[in-house]
């Protein structure tokens, strides 16, 4: 290609993917709502909002979402690497940038030197960073994780107070944050919640004698934010929410109030995946489709292949069980889905014989009076609406849609 200021158009692959920004800022409205809702008392104070970001924004775009999130209303970025904070700064982000995860110590260098707040999850974690600075003359500010229950990384709660005290007396360590993470949020049951809420509250509590220079408490992530506002504390860390996805197992409204319900019910997703027909094939009854003969037509038949696939993080768990949106038709997926290419079944589909390359179907979002969600793909391959999201692959193109 000799053009090397070529910008991609859909209709190049003949499969994309929609984020429609106008949704998120009503997102993030809700959720400024719903803090003003919860802290509505004059002297309470009100938790600023970090938006979570990592792993692409969860599919959508690394860059254009943190720069309209900020313009909405998010006062921080969360991500889980140090490169994707790099990624923002060499972007013009210039909001707080918090790095949640465990870190490489070849990195650390680079996240100090280009302001990047680093998580603690360990004495020797600080001990390293506070070495770092050292050696370059310069301060770096930390998060402290503490392990409260879900026992993935973080100081261990019972020696958290101590640690804390020591790490933040390291050179060049100033302690910004102390946060934790829910392991069931999300679930009706909430004694784990509460277990590891009575734990960090504790900490928290020591703190606030033992280190008053500490400003920030976290702890709610978007499900803990719907549920328990009394844990909003400093800052609330959202991801899910903010990309218009219900946080929650599908039995949340045996557990959750009006108001979340109210609040779920008006979230509007920004993803929508998207490709056009590349191929159409009049096929008799009883042939196969696809590798394996997993599907065979039982008339005669009307077969689409779309130009996505496996490798683009649309699951072969989908074979024949996912569908695609057709002139207000659910065409179902059949047979194996392949690296690069799904067949649909457009019989029976209004205007399905006068179909063609080139049209549109919708394998997650709207498409006239159908919906297909990212909580229904997630249920049809028993995973969880974040992994339906965030494997679709950088072979896909976003497009940003803003104005109606």
């Amino acid at each position: 290609m000799n053009n090397l200021n070529y910008v991609y158009h859909p209709n190049d692959r003949f499969a994309w993917v929609e984020i429609n920004l106008d949704n998120l800022d009503s997102n993030l409205k809700l959720v400024r709502e719903f803090i003003f809702s919860c802290n509505s008392e004059k002297d309470n104070k009100k938790p600023d909002i970090m938006t979570v970001v990592k792993a692409n924004a969860y599919g959508h775009g690394l860059l254009e979402i943190s720069k309209r999130a900020i313009a909405a209303g998010s006062s921080s970025l969360g991500v889980a690497l140090i490169h994707e904070g790099l990624r923002l700064r060499n972007g013009g982000v210039k909001v707080p940038v918090i790095c949640l995860g465990a870190h490489s110590p070849e990195k650390v260098k680079d996240a100090v030197e280009n302001d990047i707040h680093l998580s603690v999850t360990s004495v020797n974690s600080a001990k390293i960073i506070s070495d770092i600075c050292s050696s370059i003359n310069k301060d770096c500010r930390v998060h402290i994780k503490i392990d409260t229950g879900m026992n993935r990384i973080g100081l261990d709660f019972k020696n958290a107070v101590k640690d804390i005290i020591a790490i933040s007396k390291m050179p060049g360590i100033k302690t910004e944050g102390v946060f934790t993470h829910f392991a069931c949020a999300s679930r009706k049951e909430d004694s784990y919640n509460m277990l590891q809420w009575g734990r960090f509250k504790k900490i928290m509590d020591e703190l606030k004698i033992t280190c008053p220079e500490i400003e920030n408490y976290h702890c709610s992530n978007s499900a803990a934010f719907l549920r328990y506002p009394e844990m909003h504390l400093d800052i609330v860390r959202l991801g899910i929410i903010i990309y218009g996805i219900n946080p929650f197992n599908n039995d949340y409204e045996d557990f959750c109030s009006r108001d979340v319900m109210d609040f779920i019910s008006k979230l509007k997703p920004v993803l929508s995946l998207k490709a056009r027909i590349s191929f159409i094939k009049k096929v008799q009854k009883g042939e196969n489709i696809s590798y394996c003969g997993t599907f065979k037509t039982k008339r005669d038949s009307i077969i689409a292949t779309i130009p996505i696939g496996y490798a683009d993080g649309y699951s072969w768990n989908f074979s024949n069980k996912a569908y695609a949106i057709f002139n207000d038709c659910l065409a179902p997926v059949v047979g194996n889905i392949t690296m690069d290419q799904t067949m649909i079944d457009l019989t029976g589909c209004n205007g399905a014989g006068d179909a063609k390359a080139g049209d549109e179907v919708v394998l997650i979002g709207h498409g006239g009076g159908k919906q297909i969600t990212a909580n229904e793909l997630a249920d049809l391959i028993e995973t969880i609406n974040y992994e339906i999201i965030c494997m679709i692959g950088d072979r896909i193109p976003r497009i940003y849609t803003k104005g109606g």
